[in-house]
């Protein structure tokens, strides 16, 4: 899952939007310096990641790439799942995104992280450009492939692939986003009600 993704799961199972956030920033497994509601985010974050990657749905739509651009399948996913979610968001929140975005913004501000240029980055050009809720055009996904493939140390051609396979099938990872998001989101809540049991 990706950014909004993350951060709906946050406001759906009332953790920390900034703490589901930071699960794509900060490394390693000793979280215990950070606030209670930050470590519980990252570590829900990671949670969701694995039941992402190894969901049957997530599977069989990964297999459905062309194998040229299969190893990227997982970030485009995740990316076009954002979009996804940005068009159907009234059926699994009854908070507006604006309302939740803002909310995450703010917890942004009163955070960082001095040893992690990539982190500061991303969260300056969030406090600046406040670009989440662009995710409700599709044209920010196909932005966001070419961002990606741009960064990308042992490079790879994929974004404009990547564009001509959603508008053909993404009929199908809409089906899939649909079955698939419910039960992301009952696994959430679940995990926390089992992470708080625990502390």
């Amino acid at each position: 899952m990706n950014y909004i993704a993350h951060i709906h799961i946050g406001s759906h199972t009332q953790t920390s939007l900034l703490g589901n956030f930071l699960g794509d920033f900060v490394k390693g497994s000793q979280l215990q310096h950070l606030p209670f509601e930050i470590e519980q985010g990252i570590r829900l974050h990671r949670s969701i990641d694995v039941f992402t990657d190894s969901h049957p749905l997530i599977i069989e739509l990964r297999q459905g790439f062309p194998k040229d651009i299969r190893r990227m399948a997982g970030v485009i996913i995740d990316i076009y799942f954002d979009y996804l979610l940005m068009q159907s968001w009234k059926r699994y929140s009854n908070a507006h995104f604006n309302t939740v975005f803002t909310q995450f913004y703010q917890q942004l501000e009163q955070f960082s992280l001095s040893d992690n240029t990539h982190f500061n980055i991303q969260a300056e050009r969030l406090k600046t450009h406040q670009w989440l809720n662009e995710y409700l055009k599709i044209e920010t996904c196909f932005r966001a492939f070419s961002s990606v493939e741009c960064r990308l140390k042992n490079k790879v051609i994929f974004a404009n692939k990547a564009q001509s396979f959603l508008l053909n099938h993404g009929d199908k990872l809409e089906s899939s986003f649909q079955q698939f998001y419910p039960e992301c989101l009952d696994y959430g809540l679940n995990f926390v009600r089992s992470y708080q049991s625990t502390q």
